[in-house]
């Protein structure tokens, strides 16, 4: 009797293959894993090991593939399977050599197997073709190098620097830039050189960034002995938006190669650790040079976006590197940066260079940076250190450095707030607060004007600085000088908003709201306002336009809609969360709470307080407003302030979004602004919900716009997966019908789409809903799986696997919803050119009563595809042809051919050849009908 272990060996790899040849490879996996940790003999395991590599294949999981066919040959060496295996892997790994020599030991082993002769002479072909390319591209790249040396012929230098950036995109041009001697050395000397070109100097850099890009290796070489960062780093001086843009592309290639992060949602842990001291150099640079005199203003802005996306969650996962960043006294350098007002306007003689959004970057940052810290105990040294950089301010005898400390209280209350709101508490920051308030110095005056306003965001946690604040501004507002009404006019809107959606609690008297948003309006439209001034307006009706009275007079002064959609278009940072707030309160695109009838008049019972609806929120306002955003073009302002890094503002920008792509009307001009390409992006990166609604927007578009045109190019296939991510339980109808009608708009671009569909286990997602009870969801189910069927592999799956699908789309073949009838009846008949498939289609017992059925169907297109499954039926199943034969079809088929007229050409056509089908098979007897529709084909 066999071992109890050998028989659960034989039954798990048993299993194993039957899942596999089902189509389900990873959980023939899991079998053969299991199968392997019970077998001690190497031949089995080794067999184990090949089927392993075969599921690895399927699933293009090619890396697992070769690690396992490894394995499997390290147990049998030559074995041809093996090989071959790991051979298919390295092809598609691009280790084609490898790949070739793998091919070549199996057509020794295995001299007769065509597939591995197939290969080995298709391999051959791209080694002698790479061969030839490597020979004409060293030629190339050294007359490109001598070019760039050429100062007589500027157009020559820069055509040879764009051939540079082309080469260093492909792997084998990059690794030949790398090899070839003093190629990157040579190109950093350009760099260094004055009088260079800008625009070849830009296209060095941009090279560079491609050939720091997807390989560690080659990644670590260049850091480590070739050129290092200095020359990337000394490029952050230059004040030239375009090249220091460049340089933190070529930055963030050196981080993300490093860390695995290239292509995929998260790093890799595992790369990090193991490229760890190359990484930590990289952020210690950017960070020491945070508060460098040198930095141009651009330049520091860029290092600081840097370090805001690559310290806290990504690349320190486990590692600290936030911690590392306090450390190395990351806070005290972005602070004082921080505290630098542009064109050093409290004249305390700063040499930093900054512009007008470097202090909301830095909140930003500091705000990440605390939130990554793990623990109550890391985030009080985090405050510490803050709090040692305020105190050192306010140790300085100069009144204005000790007012610097204000501004640090600014910048933490835009970022870290439960920071800068314990700063802004203490006793020393108070009484300067409303000294420099009640000063006659305008400066003085806007900083604590600032302070109240950023104070105001959380009113609960800062009562001591509002009850007297409110005073201050309310005198503020009254100053001649435009910067401080301005800043004091949004300190009392936040206060006019605090009652929120509620309309029957509004703190200030309707007539003073409007007042105050007529104000911020004028602000807004005057053309000789700059933009700081009009950036606080629109902050100011961010909070006022929580009032349905104030979003009417916003919408109907067309100057002041179009004002707030052209700073959106600027993409400034300072302005992006105000506009984007406004556009969400105009389209009621927020979060309503949910009000029970019940609970209401339970609370009304008990005489509590129950939220009302302002009067102008109604569906139709609502409506309106947003039609007036569409006309005036606000999806070009969200377009621009998309790549912002908040995931809750992406969010907001996503939400506006979707209830624009709610209009028809709409969805064309969308794509044309770039709406859908920046929704691709917010589907992808945000918060749950906002990638859920950047993918209902998506879907709607893909609706009513041809895919071709909404999803050009690769685009096509990177709407698949937010589109897909609609399809589940928890989502709502509307959302699973909206994506569905998208899905089978796209299966109509190409057969790669349709492969990307399935590859995304998008089939079984869609196949869901041909089982609900809700009709909507059940057609737009049917018509997308009819739309999938013109691939071969969806057809192929079909075929091969058992279940119930066919018979599924036999019994939808005679539904009510003429809609259903139509996509089933499509779906079986492309289905039926195949003879497997057709001894399928016979397996029902009720296949015959549905041909009969639909056959003489009232509707046209249903009843000629009804004639050419018959056709099919007949040509590639015998059993098929009898049974029809016998059955009331052949009269149908008889009666079908007889018919006469244009509109039944058609189906007499398919009548004809179903009848020429069974006469071949000699099962009717002979019609010279028949013979006459041969000859006309």
């Amino acid at each position: 009797m066999a071992p109890t272990s050998a028989i659960d060996f034989a039954s798990l790899k048993e299993s194993g293959n039957a899942l596999f040849k089902q189509g389900k490879f990873q959980d023939a996996l899991d079998l053969y894993s299991q199968a392997l940790a019970l077998v001690a003999v190497d031949q089995d395991k080794s067999a184990v090991l090949k089927n392993q590599a075969a599921c690895y294949l399927k699933l293009e999981n090619y890396e697992k593939c070769n690690a396992v066919s490894s394995q499997a040959l390290e147990l049998s060496p030559n074995d041809p399977k093996a090989l071959f295996r790991r051979c298919q892997a390295l092809e598609k790994l691009g280790r084609v050599d490898e790949a070739f020599k793998d091919a070549r030991k199996a057509a020794h082993a295995e001299p007769g197997d065509a597939s591995i002769k197939e290969a080995l002479v298709r391999l051959k072909k791209k080694i002698d073709e790479a061969s030839k390319k490597q020979a004409s591209t060293d030629q190339k790249v050294t007359d490109m190098l001598n070019f760039l040396h050429t100062e007589t012929d500027k157009e020559k230098r820069r055509l040879a620097a764009n051939n540079l950036i082309v080469l260093a995109r492909e792997k084998a041009g990059a690794e030949l830039l790398v090899a070839k001697p003093q190629v990157l050395e040579k190109m950093v000397k350009l760099l260094r050189d004055p009088k260079l070109d800008a625009e070849v100097r830009l296209t060095i850099v941009r090279t560079l960034g491609e050939i720091l890009k997807g390989d560690p290796a080659r990644t670590r070489e260049i850091l480590r002995n070739r050129i290092g960062l200095p020359p990337l780093m000394a490029l952050y001086c230059v004040d030239n938006l375009e090249l220091v843009t460049a340089v933190s592309i070529a930055v963030e290639n050196i981080l993300k190669t490093l860390s695995g992060w290239l292509d995929k949602e998260k790093p890799d842990p595992a790369m990090i650790k193991a490229n760890q001291e190359d990484i930590d150099h990289t952020l210690q640079t950017l960070t020491e040079m945070v508060d460098k005199a040198v930095l141009s203003a651009v330049g520091r802005d860029s290092i600081i976006d840097i370090l805001l996306k690559n310290i806290p969650e990504n690349l320190s996962p486990g590692l600290g590197w936030a911690d590392q960043f306090m450390e190395k006294d990351g806070i005290a350098k972005l602070l004082t940066a921080a505290v630098v007002q542009p064109g050093d306007r409290l004249n305390v003689g700063s040499s930093l260079n900054v512009t007008n959004e470097t202090r909301i970057h830095i909140s930003l940052a500091l705000q990440k940076i605390n939130d990554d810290l793990d623990g109550d105990k890391k985030r009080k040294v985090f405050t510490d250190k803050c709090e040692q950089f305020v105190q050192r301010l306010l140790a300085d005898p100069d009144p204005e450095t000790k007012m610097l400390a204000v501004l640090v209280v600014i910048t933490l209350l835009q970022g870290p707030f439960d920071v800068g709101n314990f700063l802004l508490g203490s006793k020393n920051i108070l009484e300067m607060l409303l000294v420099m308030a009640t000063s006659d110095e305008p400066e003085h005056q806007i900083i604590a004007a600032e302070a109240i306003v950023h104070a105001a965001s959380k009113k609960d946690k800062c009562a001591a600085i509002l009850s007297e604040g409110m005073g201050i501004l309310k005198k503020l507002a009254k100053s001649p000088n435009d910067k401080v009404q301005v800043r004091a006019l949004v300190g009392l809107c936040k206060a006019g908003s605090s009652g929120g959606l509620d309309f029957a609690n509004k703190p200030l008297p309707e007539e003073e709201v409007q007042q105050l948003a007529q104000s911020c309006r004028k602000f807004l439209t005057n053309p000789a306002k700059d933009f700081d001034l009009r950036r606080w307006a629109a902050e100011g009706l961010a909070y006022l336009s929580l009032d349905g009275n104030v979003k009417d007079s916003l919408v109907e002064d067309r100057a002041a809609l179009r004002s707030l959609i052209d700073l959106g278009k600027t993409g400034n940072q300072n302005i992006i969360y105000g506009v984007v707030s406004v556009f969400v309160n105009l389209t009621n695109s927020y979060d309503k709470p949910e009000v029970v009838p019940e609970m209401k008049e339970l609370a009304q019972f008990a005489k509590q307080h129950v939220p009302v609806e302002h009067p102008k929120d109604s569906p139709e306002c609502v409506a309106k407003r947003v039609e007036a955003l569409a006309e005036e073009g606000v999806v070009s302002a969200l377009v621009a302030v998309s790549k912002v890094e908040s995931k809750n503002v992406r969010e907001l920008i996503a939400r506006v979004m979707n209830v624009v792509a709610e209009g028809k009307d709409h969805r064309g001009a969308m794509v044309q602004q770039g709406g859908a390409k920046a929704l691709l992006a917010l589907a992808l990166d945000g918060t749950e919900r906002g990638k859920e609604c950047a993918s209902q927007a998506l879907a709607r578009i893909g609706i009513t716009i041809d895919p071709t045109m909404a999803f050009p190019g690769q685009r096509a296939y990177e709407v698949v997966r937010p589109l897909l991510a609609l399809l589940q339980e928890e989502k709502s109808a509307l959302q699973n019908f909206e994506a569905l009608l998208a899905l089978t708009n796209l299966a109509q671009v190409s057969e790669s789409v349709r492969q990307r569909i399935v590859k995304e286990q998008g089939l079984s997602k869609i196949e869901h809903y041909l089982y609900e009870e809700h009709e909507m969801l059940k057609r737009a189910a049917t018509e997308c799986i009819c739309n999938l069927m013109l691939s071969p592999d969806v057809q192929d799956i079909y075929i091969r696997l058992e279940g119930d699908r066919i018979k599924l789309l036999l019994l939808y073949m005679a539904d009510e919803d003429v809609a259903v009838a139509r996509a089933a009846s499509g779906a079986i008949a492309m289905l039926s050119d195949d003879e497997k498939a057709c001894a399928r289609i016979i397996q029902p017992t009720m296949w015959l009563e549905v041909m009969k059925e639909i056959s003489v169907s009232e509707h046209a297109d249903i009843r000629l595809r009804a004639l050419y499954i018959i056709g099919n039926l007949i040509r590639n199943s015998q059993t098929a042809a009898e049974a029809i034969c016998q059955s009331e079809l052949l009269e149908i088929l008889l009666a079908t051919s007889q018919l006469t007229g244009a509109d039944n050409a058609l189906a007499q056509k398919a009548a004809l050849h179903a009848l020429k089908a069974a006469h071949t098979k000699k099962l009717i007897a002979p019609n010279p009908e028949y013979e006459e529709d041969e000859d006309a084909e």
